[in-house]
């Protein structure tokens, strides 16, 4: 079982194995218009790269020559949250830790403070 301090070093050179990532999503739209015959036609599709950025929805489009590099460039960014999902349940823990040890005292203290609370025999 590796270390605290393994496991997050394992993440870290996960992390620096990957090159380009983006957050979001990559959806298609569709435009619905009418034609001067009165039929309905559909175009598309356009793709849109959305994401959140400061608390506001941001889209652009992509170019259709992009698709590829855009999905895969999405797929490492999910991998770039699951290793910094990682590295934080790693520090977390650590924190945690470093607090249980802070907490302990040292036996010394504990039989000190015993000696104290039993009544004297004079």
């Amino acid at each position: 079982m590796q270390t605290l301090e393994q496991r997050k070093q394992t993440a870290l050179n996960k992390l620096m194995t990957i090159g380009t990532a983006r957050r979001g999503q990559l959806s298609k739209q569709y435009y619905q218009r009418k034609a001067a015959d009165g039929s309905v036609r559909k175009t598309g599709p356009y793709y849109v790269w959305q994401r959140w950025v400061n608390g506001r929805k941001q889209s652009a489009r992509i170019p259709p020559e992009m698709i590829d590099q855009v999905a895969a460039d999405l797929e490492r960014g999910r991998q770039v949250q699951d290793i910094f999902d990682e590295l934080f349940s790693v520090m977390e823990n650590a924190a945690i830790h470093q607090d249980d040890d802070s907490k302990k005292k040292p036996r010394r203290y504990r039989r000190l403070k015993a000696e104290k609370s039993q009544p004297s025999s004079r």
